[in-house]
């Protein structure tokens, strides 16, 4: 055998050769995994079947998918503050499915207990600003089943929203 042919077919020269074809493409996957957050907008919200003591919110939520490919999202679940004061918890009644650097809506019903959150809706209703917070919670198919977390925060001005669905 002669000499570049036992050179070229050395174990280690090989695997060294690999690697250095390899390792790229490895990288390159990784980056392309990378799983951004989505965005949460809170886009309208309403009262119906206002009751003595309970009531239905409804919010309308704007997902932005920040990411180069679609986003399957299995489920959403979102936490609403009005006021600094946990008011409920709603979730997606199906999946949602947002396209690549996309938008998707989704409307949530939260069912109040009234007395618990009189004041806050008294200052919306008023006609006062009350500052929000969404918690939210999107489980992504193929995703482990842990959450991927996002938060938005704001001021709600009743005289843009809806109280009469």
């Amino acid at each position: 055998m002669s000499t570049l042919s036992t050179t070229l077919l050395d174990p280690p020269r090989l695997l060294r050769g690999a690697l250095v074809v390899l390792v790229p493409f490895a990288l390159a996957g990784c980056a392309a995994l990378h799983l951004e957050r989505p965005r949460v907008a809170l886009v309208d919200i309403g009262l119906e079947n206002v009751g003595l003591l309970q009531s239905s919110l409804v919010l309308d939520l704007r997902v932005e998918n920040p990411n180069g490919f679609r986003l399957p999202i299995d489920r959403g679940v979102y936490t609403i503050y009005l006021g600094g004061e946990r008011v409920g918890v709603g979730s997606t009644r199906t999946p949602l499915d947002v396209p690549a650097h996309g938008i998707s809506d989704q409307q949530i019903v939260l069912q109040l207990d009234n007395l618990r959150v009189l004041s806050r809706l008294r200052d919306l209703v008023d006609r006062r600003a009350v500052g929000y917070r969404i918690e939210a919670d999107h489980y992504i198919s193929g995703f482990r089943s842990q959450a991927l977390h996002s938060v938005a925060e704001g001021q709600l001005d009743s005289s843009r929203f809806a109280f009469s669905r």
